[in-house]
Order: C-alpha cells, then sequence, then structure tokens
C-alpha cells in the first residue's frame, strides 16, 4: 500500500517532514503547500515533490485537488486548528506540530470532528522517541528512587530570537494573535507531554511565575510553571527561550535522585552511590544519543499505525491535554 503525502509548510520543520516521509518506503510525497512560493518551489526540487501550491490559502486547494492519504502541518500555530478541520473533512489522517491548537475552542471543534471519524491523529511530541525515557521510567517503574517526591524539567533554546532568525520572514512568533503564547506553549508542551509519559496524568496548575525579556515579545520568553499530579507528586516545569540551548530532567524519591542531562552532554548523576549497583542505573550512566532522527522514528511509527489501523500515542488526547495544561497555567497571567 502506498500512502499519499501533502505537506503544510516549507519552513524548517516542513523540511524535517518531509525528509521522514521521503525515506519511509510507503510514502508517496505528492503535493507541498506554503504561503511562499520561493520556500515551497525549494522544498519541491530538494525532496522531488511534484506538486506545488504558493499562497495563503494554497492548503485549502492542495487539499481540495489533491487525493491525499496524509496531511502533515508545520505552518504557524494559529492554522493548525483550520487545517486540521479541513483534513478531517477530506478523511485524511493528520501529524500536526504542536501545539496541536492555540484555544479550548478549537481543541473541542477538533475532537468533534474525528469522534465521527476513523482517522489516524499524531500529535508530533518527537521527543517520545529518545530512548532515554524508556530506561527513566523503567527506573521509575522498578521504584529504584521509592516513592517520588518531586520532578523537574528544564528545557531551554534560543527561540526566535536567535536560531529562527532567518527561517520566518513574517516573524509570527512575535504575534501574540498568531503564536497563540510564548515559550511555555512552545516548549512546555514538550516537557509536560514527557512528564505525563513518565510520572502520570497530572491534576491542577498551581501556579506560574514568567518573564518577558525582549521588548519585541508580546508573551512570555522564560516561564516556571508549578503543579501536581494526581498521584500528589509535585512538578515543576522550567523554559527558557533566552539561554543557551540545554534541557535536564531532575526526579527526587524517598531512596535517591537521578538528574539526567538530556542533551548528553554529561552522563546522568545520581545519588545515594549505592544506586551504582542497579543495572538500570548502570544502563543510563552508559546511555549514548542514538543517531537516528526521533522525528523519522515518529513518522516511521504514525505510518504503521495507518498500515494496521491502529492508533497509538503520541495522538489527538496527548495533544490535548498538553495544550489543556498550558491554558491552565496562563489563567494564572489574568
Amino acid at each position: 500500500m502506498t500512502i499519499k503525502i501533502g505537506i503544510v509548510g516549507a519552513g524548517a520543520f516542513g523540511s524535517i517532514h518531509l525528509t521522514g516521509f521521503s525515506k519511509n518506503p510507503s510514502c508517496q510525497l505528492v503535493a507541498i503547500a506554503s504561503r511562499t512560493e520561493k520556500h515551497a518551489k525549494a522544498a519541491s526540487e530538494k525532496f522531488q515533490v511534484p506538486k506545488v501550491y504558493a499562497g495563503n490559502d494554497s492548503w485549502k486547494k492542495m487539499i481540495d485537488n489533491e487525493k491525499l492519504d496524509v496531511v502533515s502541518i508545520c505552518t504557524p500555530n494559529y492554522l493548525h486548528a483550520p487545517i486540521i478541520s479541513k483534513a478531517i473533512e477530506k478523511n485524511c489522517h493528520i501529524l500536526c506540530e504542536k501545539p496541536i491548537a492555540i484555544s479550548r475552542e478549537e481543541l473541542r471543534q477538533i475532537e468533534s470532528e474525528l469522534a465521527s471519524k476513523d482517522l489516524i491523529f499524531f500529535t508530533s511530541f518527537n521527543k517520545r522517541y529518545n530512548p532515554i525515557f524508556k530506561l527513566i521510567k523503567g527506573t521509575l517503574d522498578e521504584g529504584i528512587l521509592g516513592k517520588i517526591t518531586l520532578v523537574r524539567y528544564y528545557f531551554s533554546h534560543y527561540g526566535p530570537y536567535k536560531s529562527w532568525e532567518a527561517l520566518s520572514e513574517e516573524k509570527w512568533f512575535f504575534d501574540s494573535e498568531k503564536a497563540g503564547g510564548g515559550v511555555l506553549l512552545d516548549l512546555g508542551v514538550h516537557c509536560i507531554d514527557i512528564l505525563r509519559y513518565l510520572i502520570g496524568e497530572y491534576d491542577k496548575v498551581n501556579g506560574i511565575n514568567f518573564k518577558t525579556s525582549c521588548i519585541q515579545m508580546e508573551d512570555e520568553d522564560n516561564c516556571n510553571v508549578l503543579f501536581q499530579f494526581k498521584n500528589d507528586v509535585p512538578g515543576l516545569i522550567s523554559v527558557s527561550w533566552c539561554n543557551e540551548p540545554s534541557e535536564t530532567i531532575d526526579i527526587f524519591g524517598t531512596k535517591g535522585f537521578i538528574k539526567v542531562n538530556l542533551s548528553g552532554r554529561n552522563s546522568p548523576s545520581f545519588g545515594p552511590k549505592s544506586l551504582k549497583r542497579n543495572k538500570l542505573i548502570k544502563d543510563l550512566l552508559k546511555f549514548k544519543p542514538a543517531s537516528e532522527s526521533a522525528q523519522n522514528k515518529l513518522i516511521d511509527h504514525f505510518i504503521n499505525c495507518i498500515l494496521t489501523k491502529k492508533q497509538e500515542s503520541p495522538n489527538f488526547s496527548d495533544g490535548k491535554k498538553a495544550v489543556e495544561f498550558v491554558l491552565e497555567a496562563y489563567s494564572f497571567k489574568k
């Protein structure tokens, strides 16, 4: 079975999705749509995509005109929900970059539209495919750290200030209505998704501390969120667009702690020293970052779910819960 793919968005994430689909033998890249014609043509030439649609409504024309099996969405945040709705209307399976929506109203509409369809929906939470999280999960499930007492996740990069400067002529990330939020909506959704996988469902947000350091930014570029899981474990997510790329997770328990640098710069630290006797801790210490792209793994999983007609995570519900977490945190701003 050949799965026909249409890509919406020809920027950095569009290129990442194109790479993943082009490497999967079950996929055929059929068309690409972008607001910017030169970006669409460049991507078309690089990945040998036969059809190009350009302009603000190019995604509508592509989905209407092409017989697609999949719509892959890599656009600014405010376009995610309307493109999802159009794809559902045309019975296309969906892979959408995070966040899948920027309001509760959009989430409700998508959920309602999906309810009557038998479609595979994946939220692009590619961090789930980093094998180190499976090792951390095993450590927690074995009770090596005892009862978990605190989880802390820190994630930063330069965001739209530096690393994305050349990628967007419109600078939509500086527009609150188009972005839907700041660094918490961008990076925080990844953090809460991974913590839900490791610890369980969160219960409630207890508070938020945020700061806007750049005069061009309408939303927060630094943010800390205190929250609580349903098993009463407290959590802290700290995200920033104003620091060098860094990502760490600290987990404390009644029998010990682990601190893992997810960028692979340093070996995990732990305590007490007696934990080193445990095989799972030894595996954590020996872990080396995988060379295979996590996004490619996600795309392969997505395609396999389509072929086997089986919905798995990271699905719509996972994307929805991450956005709801951020929106609940934002309610403390008011």
